[in-house]
């Protein structure tokens, strides 16, 4: 399969096109606090693996740099202060989307070797969607006018459910494959070979959240178990909050991640998935969402059901069961120190006072049906 032969042959590729740029800045020759990493190890696969294994977890130190970047690079527009971030960040700590966001940055730089190597690694630590970094990869040796491995890359991220047809026949990045003799065939003959793109991506967007253990209990403590399982900002159509988001840039203000399958039926899958906005300093507790899809990823209902959008609001406890009763005990908490203004570094709960409950079940047609309390299930 096409999959297989993926990272050895972008081994080699750009050994004599495209010089690699060696210059450093003062902040990038500082090694790593956390990792142990120095800069002339970054490209360097074995090793980048070897230290993601032995640092997995949460690393604030990491994602500050991470997100600073992704401010400098997307709304400060300043690729090249944004490449010395994304190098602290995986400096710091190995990930995938730092990785995947140094090979924006450099393709930008027009620094494409660098640019590959990089998607490289993000793609070998389990970037999500993988389409979307053999996509960028195509871009790349287009533009090194490599015919061959971007043809490669791009037939190979269309198999992987990148279903942007339109893009691909508009994207500057790959004019000279375009005018190369024989692409439309290759491309419409890998579009038949994909069956229905749009539903690929709803099948590659679900299939990333596991089944839920239950009973399931989504409270402050549960967030900390939320670690790296990120939802990547290329299944945003499935996100509601990733587009209703205006204050902040998208993303800068949140992040997403899976918690899990509730249901699953050939015809509804009812997801969970959880919002913390990282704007605020310390560790804010998430929001918790769940939310009813057809089979092609269409939003049947949407409820949330675990913290609060704005802390004026109660704030909310779900307990969940599997035969789809939800109970969501809502509360008033009150911090030592405003968060809004404070933020949650340091900053102690002094009370969190029932209010009351309320009670919900899944429907057979994917929608949250509120129950008479009486009727409830009890923590």
């Amino acid at each position: 399969m096409r999959y297989v032969l993926l990272l050895a042959v972008g081994i080699s590729l750009f050994a004599c096109t495209s010089p690699t740029n060696k210059t450093k800045t003062n902040t990038e020759e500082q090694p790593g606090k956390s990792a142990g990493l120095s800069e002339a190890e970054l490209f360097e696969k074995d090793v980048i693996l070897k230290a993601a294994q032995a640092s997995k977890g949460k690393n604030k130190v990491s994602d500050k740099y991470f997100l600073d970047g992704i401010d400098m690079y997307r709304n400060k527009k300043d690729a090249a202060k944004a490449i010395a971030l994304f190098k602290q960040a995986i400096l710091e700590q190995p990930q995938a989307r730092a990785y995947f966001e140094l090979g924006n940055a450099l393709a930008d730089q027009h620094q494409l070797a660098d640019a590959a190597s990089a998607y490289q690694l993000a793609e070998a630590l389990d970037y999500k969607p993988t389409s979307k970094v053999l996509y960028n990869l195509a871009c790349v040796y287009s533009r090194a006018e490599d015919r061959e491995s971007a043809e490669y890359y791009l037939v190979s991220a269309i198999e992987f459910g990148y279903s942007n047809i339109k893009n691909i026949y508009a994207d500057k990045d790959l004019e000279f494959l375009r005018s190369q003799y024989g692409f439309n065939t290759t491309v419409t003959t890998a579009i038949s070979g994909a069956t229905d793109p749009s539903k690929l991506q709803w099948n590659l967007f679900w299939h990333e959240f596991k089944q839920v253990s239950y009973p399931l209990v989504l409270d402050e403590r549960y967030g900390d178990k939320l670690g790296e399982d990120y939802i990547s900002y290329e299944y945003e159509r499935f996100v509601a909050e990733m587009r209703d988001n205006a204050k902040f840039s998208r993303e800068v203000g949140f992040e997403f991640y899976h918690v899990g399958l509730a249901k699953n039926s050939d015809s509804i899958k009812t997801l969970i998935y959880a919002v913390r906005n990282v704007i605020m300093g310390g560790t804010p507790p998430p929001e918790y969402y769940i939310v009813s899809y057809d089979d092609h990823g269409k939003l049947i209902d949407k409820l949330l059901i675990g913290g609060h959008k704005k802390l004026a609001e109660p704030f909310r406890v779900a307990k969940l069961s599997q035969n789809g009763d939800i109970e969501v005990g809502l509360f008033t908490q009150v911090y030592k120190k405003n968060p809004e203004e404070e933020g949650y570094e340091d900053n102690e709960l002094v009370e969190s006072k029932f209010l009351n409950k309320e009670f919900y079940t899944i429907s057979g047609d994917g929608h949250f049906v509120k129950k008479d309390g009486l009727l409830g299930m009890r923590f």
